[in-house]
């Protein structure tokens, strides 16, 4: 018996949700595709019937987890002034909070796979390229009304500053959470009392 379409597309869409879950939490090549189709409740012979491969899956999730993010950031970007610079901090406070640091997933695309994609396809890694470029740009566009290559300098600055906090607390939480709660509150201070003087001299 024949599905609709929309059928078809809901299916499509469940595996790239389990896709993106999966990848977040154990890496691109901890996942078997049975792993992923059990998870999106359906069955492994169907993989290929929505895919030509594993890797555009990967793909189409990377595409999907960016776009999330992406989101987020406009929203952000489309404020003015205080709001603006009050929805920057809330964006800091969270991504480095201990429920970001406890999530089984990275919810941040560059923690989730940055050291991940460099393995994989090329089509993966352009696709991997691209989502951050926008990141980049879109964070640019978040940080105030200085030029553009100052804004873009502070956007690359402060999300190094925020993935590489993020990624270090995540890697010693469950043996060290002494530590990684330093790491976290450190950066978290850092990044936020660079913006309050910047604020305060502008």
């Amino acid at each position: 018996m024949r599905i609709s379409k929309a059928r078809v597309d809901e299916n499509r869409q469940k595996a790239i949700d389990a896709g993106l879950a999966l990848f977040s939490e154990k890496g691109f090549e901890g996942v078997a595709v049975a792993e992923l189709m059990h998870k999106a409740g359906l069955t492994h012979g169907g993989f290929y019937n929505h895919f030509d491969s594993k890797a555009e899956l990967e793909g189409l999730a990377l595409a999907k987890a960016f776009g999330l993010a992406l989101d987020n950031l406009d929203r952000i970007a489309a404020l003015e002034g205080e709001q603006r610079e009050a929805a920057l901090r809330r964006y800091v406070t969270r991504y480095l909070s201990p429920e970001a640091r406890a999530a089984s997933g990275a919810r941040c695309p560059m923690v989730a796979f940055a050291a991940d994609v460099r393995r994989e396809s090329a089509d993966v890694q352009e696709r991997y390229g691209e989502g951050l470029c926008g990141y980049i740009d879109r964070l640019a566009a978040s940080m105030g009304e200085a030029d553009a290559t100052a804004r873009r300098t502070a956007a690359i600055d402060l999300l190094s500053s925020l993935v590489g906090a993020l990624t270090l607390a995540r890697s010693v939480a469950r043996t060290n959470l002494a530590l990684s709660d330093e790491i976290l509150a450190t950066v978290r201070s850092r990044v936020l009392g660079l913006k309050a003087r910047a604020e305060a001299i502008t």
